[in-house]
């Protein structure tokens, strides 16, 4: 009879952080498919802005914003999509019972610190383009270009601290959705990885000794 109340007072951009457990299972039992098409939306801009950071300055400002803003959904949807199928079907060996709706909703939901760090992309960009693509040479850099310097310096150290936080808060969302523990939600999302790893370094090693 309290669960109400408590989903009630629970909002899911706050309690991800120190609640993840019970945020995943009120996104999976409360929310609308309406709720998590704005989390897709926000992650995939938020994720397409951090991915242009690291290139060459191709458009204006501007141009990233709505690129980023109608391709980054795009690529969450799909990355999030596959993502989801490899965890469900991994998980089923933990013995995990959730289904692929659950789980696509766990590993959204999961990626809601990465929508914090939004504004701090786009304050960035704005205030300090020249700063903003690491491609820019420093001798070419705009001048006034400190408190560019000082975001980036700044967003760099929070992308790290939410990142790992953020790796936390999978673990858990992938062990509420298959309703098992963290640990094996940890497992379920390192094993790919370390496959993925294993596939890349056997085909560049397979490469260098064709090519020598």
């Amino acid at each position: 009879m309290n669960e109400p109340t408590a989903y009630a007072e629970l909002n899911p951009f706050t309690a991800i952080w120190t609640r993840p457990r019970e945020t995943v299972r009120y996104v999976i039992e409360e929310k609308t498919t309406s709720f998590i098409v704005l989390l897709l939306v926000l992650v995939g801009f938020a994720g397409a802005l951090s991915g242009a950071s690291g290139g060459e300055e191709m458009f204006p400002a501007i141009g990233v914003i709505v690129g980023a803003l109608l391709l980054g959904p795009l690529s969450a949807v799909a990355g999030i999509a596959i993502i989801s199928g490899i965890y469900k079907l991994l998980g089923k060996l933990f013995g995990g019972v959730g289904t692929y709706s659950e789980m696509f909703r766990a590993v959204v939901t999961s990626s809601i610190p990465q929508i914090w760090l939004l504004p701090m992309w786009l304050i960035w960009l704005l205030t300090s383009p020249s700063t903003f693509y690491t491609e820019i040479e420093p001798g070419v850099a705009e001048p006034g270009t400190g408190l560019g310097m000082v975001i980036g310096f700044l967003l760099l150290a929070a992308v790290i601290i939410v990142g790992i936080w953020t790796f936390v808060i999978q673990c858990k969302a992938v062990g509420e959705a298959q309703r098992f523990s963290a640990w094996k939600g940890f497992f379920v999302i390192v094993i790919p990885s370390v496959l993925l790893a294993v596939v890349i370094i056997t085909l560049l090693a397979m490469f260098l000794f064709a090519a020598f």
